[in-house]
């Protein structure tokens, strides 16, 4: 299962570094697509991260929750905020503040987690899957945001 769920977890990643890089790479129309398909990427991807709170609620007993820091209804209402913010998020229409406001909720999800997920009663830890794909889903966003130098570099962008 483990192997199973890094496998998948990377295989997420793929949208993310895909449209980064092509906001780069491909031609410059590309740009401001590239830029508006990974803000919505991103806004689902925080949308399943809220929901994994969810999950947390709807699958353990009472007994269980109780040894999770944070209450359950924080935890339901934290997995609701993080998928409006992020769909607020992905609706504005400029792309870099877009995607810079989908960069800190992805980060303040991870510290989130971090709390309140540090002691899930699995076999492995959720916590190293989740600062891996933290880490390279936020680099991602960042070198999408850094596309928009790209007219301003010599030789790039034409």
């Amino acid at each position: 299962m483990r192997a199973t769920a890094y496998l998948l977890a990377l295989g997420l990643l793929l949208p993310f570094w895909g449209l980064a890089l092509l906001a780069w790479l491909g031609p410059f129309g590309w740009l401001g697509p590239a830029l508006d398909a990974l803000s919505a990427y991103a806004a689902v991807m925080l949308g399943f991260l809220g929901a994994v709170h969810w999950g947390v609620v709807l699958a353990t007993t009472p007994a269980e929750r109780a040894l999770l820091v944070g209450d359950a209804r924080h935890r339901l209402a934290w997995g609701a905020l993080l998928v409006l913010a992020a769909w607020v998020a992905a609706m504005l229409p400029w792309a870099v503040l877009s995607l810079s406001l989908l960069f800190l909720l992805l980060v303040l999800s991870w510290q989130v987690d971090r709390r309140w997920l540090d002691n899930l009663p699995v076999g492995w830890s959720y916590q190293r899957l989740r600062r891996l794909f933290t880490l390279l889903a936020a680099l991602a966003l960042l070198t999408a945001i850094a596309s928009w130098l790209r007219p301003m570099i010599p030789g790039v962008g034409a």
